[in-house]
């Protein structure tokens, strides 16, 4: 069941009809009625063999990091898709623009799926953030600050917004700050917020209004590479194992809060 739960989501229209765009000039070409019609040869030629060849090379170079089976089959589907417009284009300059109008319709009609479910992030505004975690140490906090100029920002949203619809408790909460609006912030947490910088978005972890955990990790010289899939974040912030922390010491309700500091006041 595990398997089948993870595989499920490939079954969508986007990742069905991305892999026929990325094979469909050897679809077409193997196919001998269809072939016939559009091509004049029905064998793949030796330089058509030896380009797919060096294709499925690049795909297992550019691969060999990737965490996930959706980061995988978008980037091999990309090459691919770059193959088949040189091939097409190389047949006739009409089957290439086709082929090109078949991917722009694709990309805008089918784009790949983001999560759109709900969320549980707190946005913050200059000092509040530093109020926030000064105001109840008890809370845990992972914090995303991001640009939203910055691509990689915006990838990492849907994921971010998964995260603490997942994770999300009274004493672990989510929360987003915009550090190219801060530059104060930005420099407090040292975050480097030019179009260059390699640390949009850093995501830090915060327990005891203390910060516990960055990515990606910065010294002086570079900033180390980290990618931000789900499993990614999960894993390096031990999120399971801070989840389930929070979870055995809830924060106690507010009725309780008030019926103790009633009962001190009477003491």
């Amino acid at each position: 069941m595990a398997v089948l739960d993870s595989v499920k989501p490939f079954f969508r229209l986007h990742y069905a009809t991305n892999l026929l765009l990325a094979a469909l000039f050897f679809i077409l070409k193997t196919t001998p009625i269809v072939c016939d019609a559009l091509f004049q040869d029905c064998k793949l030629e030796l330089r058509e063999w030896e380009w797919l060849t060096f294709l499925g090379c690049i795909i297992v170079l550019k691969n060999r990091r990737q965490v996930n089976l959706a980061s995988y089959l978008t980037t091999a589907c990309t090459f691919g898709k770059a193959l088949n417009f040189i091939l097409f284009f190389k047949q006739s300059i009409a089957l290439g623009i086709v082929y090109v109008c078949l991917c722009l319709l694709h990309f805008v009609f089918l784009p790949q799926p983001v999560y759109e479910g709900p969320e549980k992030i707190v946005y913050f505004r200059g000092p509040n953030l530093q109020e926030e975690l000064e105001r109840d140490k008890r809370i845990t906090w992972l914090v995303s600050f991001y640009a939203a100029w910055s691509p990689q920002c915006l990838t990492f949203a849907p994921i971010f917004s998964e995260l603490s619809a997942e994770y999300g408790l009274d004493n672990l909460k989510f929360g987003k700050m915009d550090v190219s609006r801060y530059q104060q912030v930005a420099d407090k947490f040292g975050i480097n917020t030019s179009t260059w910088s390699k640390q949009l978005p850093t995501v830090i972890l915060f327990q005891e209004g203390k910060e516990k955990i960055r990515r990606p990790v910065s010294t002086k010289k570079t900033t180390l590479k980290f990618p931000f899939t789900k499993e990614n974040v999960v894993r390096d912030f031990e999120l399971n194992e801070v989840y389930g922390q929070c979870k055995k010491n809830p924060l106690p309700s507010r009725r309780k809060d008030k019926d103790m500091t009633e009962a001190k006041k009477e003491n």
